[in-house]
């Protein structure tokens, strides 16, 4: 089974109910994770996942945050199967996870 996750670079801001009401647009599988800053800069130390929030933001401003996007397939155990960037397509994206998830049941 393929669990889809979800990890806030903006923990400040995405409070479990906001990630829950923005994941619900995409799929009803998807998990949504947050925590404090410093786990979720360790969380993101940790898949090379690059973030940067404006640096004068103010008490309920609206503001964008610049970061890597990527998404990555792993195994059950953790381990990097695929990583997935922009620049391929949907139809790219599930054809390789097929590929993958057929080869590795055999």
């Amino acid at each position: 089974m393929i669990v889809p996750l979800f990890i806030t670079c903006d923990p400040a801001r995405d409070s479990p109910e906001v990630i829950k009401s923005y994941l619900s647009e995409f799929h009803s599988k998807f998990i949504g994770l947050t925590g404090s800053v410093d786990q979720v800069r360790v969380a993101c130390k940790a898949y090379r996942v690059y973030f940067s929030k404006p640096p004068q933001v103010k008490d309920g401003q609206n503001y964008l945050v610049d970061h890597s996007i990527f998404s990555y397939f792993m195994d059950k155990d953790g381990s990097f199967l695929e990583v997935y960037g922009k620049e391929r397509d949907a139809q790219e994206m599930a054809s390789s996870i097929l590929s993958i998830v057929k080869n590795s049941s055999k």
